[in-house]
């Protein structure tokens, strides 16, 4: 954990990715005096997610803004839909490859796998808000002020039947701390381990956190501390998931603007982020373990640096919400987050009689309910991911405990089981 210093500059923003842009384009400001364009165009979203939780519905359409001023009706093509990671195939095997006490064609050697099931973790999430002075903007297109989504899309969250059902346990934490950029405390990462509604049952946290929102509306101020923000979100979600070991714990990060002030390098974020994902410690994450996902919500933003964060986070692209079916959009966003409850950080089970554990000669496979057994390369660690056909890497390559899926292999899960097959030598991911 470190203290950032404050700064007035802003961070030189990165385009890590292709903007496709839509039928035209405007400058507006997107947080905190920073302009930058935004892409706004007409169009419908539909779609359909991969694994981990079934069909994601796409924005638009059926759903109107009970408590709201408009009526949204899918219109807003340039928005990306809120989405899990992008799922990518393992290497297919045949049943006999596949299969316990088989000998691996390419080492030569008996095998022997043991399964675990794949199953929905129970979820915690912590909700880290922007309340800083550009929320009081207007959304384009509409006579909703930025503010005006998130409390209508908080409203009709929590008291989704689908979300309600699914029980999730959701608290709530502000940023920035004061508005006062004088005060000490903004950019300290303790100052937003402190929640304003602590994770509890949606039942009783729900109210507690729309009634929240409704609160901070008149506080509104301040400029846009990132750093300190997202690291205290990820302590605190860190520390729950530590003494909750039995659910998955995640962090989702609401704002609507680019880090303005105390550490603005995006660089530093996305190292910090990534360190936490990982569940490594490093120069931020000093406890190592467990990991944690940063999930990322733009409101009426470009993408940019939030993808960037997003992918460190382990959740591979920022929703974005904005235009008029930004309230839609970011119900979507929140509960699309409730179906990705898959754990992808595994504890390596003990070896079968008759194997001992080395490290190179580890495979894993994924045997879906329905579909091709799959292979999943091993990587050397999150940086080797960017393969095809996605991978797994040890959290120690020399001692290891547990496996951590790659975003996209993580994402191509569904029901089913995994197999750690000892005295096997993996594929190997290639980027």
């Amino acid at each position: 954990m470190k203290l950032y210093p404050k700064t007035m500059s802003f961070a030189s923003v990165t385009l890590l990715g292709l903007l496709i842009a839509a039928c035209s384009s405007k400058t507006t400001d997107n947080g905190d005096g920073l302009s930058t364009d935004t892409n706004v165009g007409t169009g419908t979203n539909t779609g359909t997610g991969t694994g981990q939780g079934g069909s994601n519905a796409g924005v638009g359409g059926a759903r109107a803004n009970t408590g709201g001023t408009i009526t949204t009706t899918g219109v807003g093509g340039a928005s990306a839909l809120p989405q899990l990671p992008k799922a990518c195939p393992g290497l297919p095997l045949t049943v006999a490859a596949a299969g316990s006490g088989s000998v691996d064609a390419d080492a030569g050697a008996q095998c022997a796998g043991v399964g675990i099931e794949l199953e929905a973790s129970p979820l915690d999430m912590f909700v880290m808000m922007d309340r800083t002075q550009s929320m009081t903007y207007n959304i384009q297109n509409t006579a909703l002020i930025r503010w005006d989504v998130l409390q209508q899309g908080v409203q009709q969250f929590v008291n989704d039947p689908n979300v309600q059902l699914k029980a999730p346990r959701v608290g709530l934490a502000f940023f920035g701390a004061t508005g006062n950029p004088n005060d000490p405390t903004e950019c300290d990462p303790v100052t937003y381990t402190k929640p304003k509604i602590e994770i509890e049952a949606i039942a009783t946290s729900g109210p507690k956190i729309l009634q929240a929102v409704i609160d901070e509306r008149a506080l509104l101020g301040g400029q846009t501390p990132w750093m300190p923000s997202i690291e205290g979100a990820l302590m605190h979600s860190q520390d729950w998931q530590t003494n909750n070991p039995a659910r998955l714990t995640v962090a989702v990060v609401v704002t609507d603007g680019y880090a303005t002030e105390c550490d603005t390098d995006v660089s530093h974020i996305q190292e910090m982020v990534g360190e936490y994902f990982a569940g490594v410690q490093g120069a931020y994450n000093t406890r190592g373990k467990p990991g944690i996902r940063t999930y990322i919500i733009g409101v009426d933003v470009d993408r940019f640096n939030l993808d960037a964060v997003a992918q460190a986070g382990g959740t591979n692209t920022a929703s974005i919400v904005d235009s008029t079916g930004a309230v839609d959009q970011f119900v979507t966003a929140m509960i699309n987050i409730t179906n990705a409850n898959i754990n992808c950080n595994i504890a390596l089970p003990a070896p079968p009689a008759g194997q001992v554990l080395d490290p190179t000669k580890v495979q894993v496979v994924y045997k879906p309910f329905q579909g091709t057994n799959q292979q999943f390369p091993r990587a050397d660690s999150a940086g080797g991911c960017g393969g095809a056909n996605g991978g797994w890497y040890f959290d120690d390559p020399v001692y290891p405990r547990q496996i951590t899926l790659c975003p996209c292999s993580c994402a191509n899960l569904g029901y089913g089981r995994l197999e750690i097959r000892y005295g096997c030598r993996p594929m190997l991911a290639v980027n």
